[in-house]
């Protein structure tokens, strides 16, 4: 289990709770949840000047720099959550800059403004990434190496909450409404 916290990250034994291993990092209260695959975990460092950092892990104990991948201060955002797609991870970060890069290296494929104030996690499906603004548009991306504008739609009132998904259905959670778009 990995948890970020204020000025370090976490792993630890979920059957246990033991903790396994810890990385120290300059920030501060982290509020985007940490994603795993193909060996790394992608953690936002937090509120002052976020960083991302790629962990690998298998180690135990005090990580250091040489546990770090790679890392990037570029467009990461403070509260959306990252994804991790296939080979690929993408983010949103607060001020509406989305990326995508090669999730092993962090070299970008792509880096476009779609404008807003993001608070909202995006999410995956179907081969689309649904990024949700503070004033109620809905961005929907191409989940690939190459930038792609599939649509963008707009509710009466903004979203601070991350979606949720149930079999076929998106559950949104605006600042006035909860609504259930579903597919017949």
């Amino acid at each position: 289990m990995i948890s970020a916290g204020a000025k370090a990250v976490y792993g630890y034994d979920p059957a246990g709770g033991r903790e396994i291993w810890r990385l120290s990092h300059r920030d501060h209260s982290s509020s985007a949840r940490p994603v795993f695959g193909r060996g790394l975990a992608y953690i936002m460092t937090g509120f002052s000047r976020s960083e991302l950092l790629a962990i690998r892990l298998g180690a135990r104990g005090q990580l250091n720099d040489s546990h770090i991948a790679w890392s990037t201060r570029q467009s990461v955002p403070r509260m959306p959550s990252p994804l991790l797609v296939d080979d690929l991870l993408f983010t949103i970060s607060d001020s509406g800059v989305a990326t995508c890069m090669d999730a092993a290296t962090g070299s970008q494929f792509w880096r476009e403004n779609i404008r807003g104030d993001y608070a909202a996690s995006p999410i995956y499906a179907d081969g689309r990434i649904y990024c949700f603004s503070n004033d109620g548009r809905t961005t929907v991306l191409a989940a690939a190496r190459n930038y792609k504008l599939l649509a963008t739609n707009k509710l009466a009132s903004g979203f601070m909450a991350s979606p949720a998904t149930s079999k076929n259905a998106l559950i949104l959670r605006t600042k006035t409404h909860l609504y259930k778009i579903q597919a017949p």
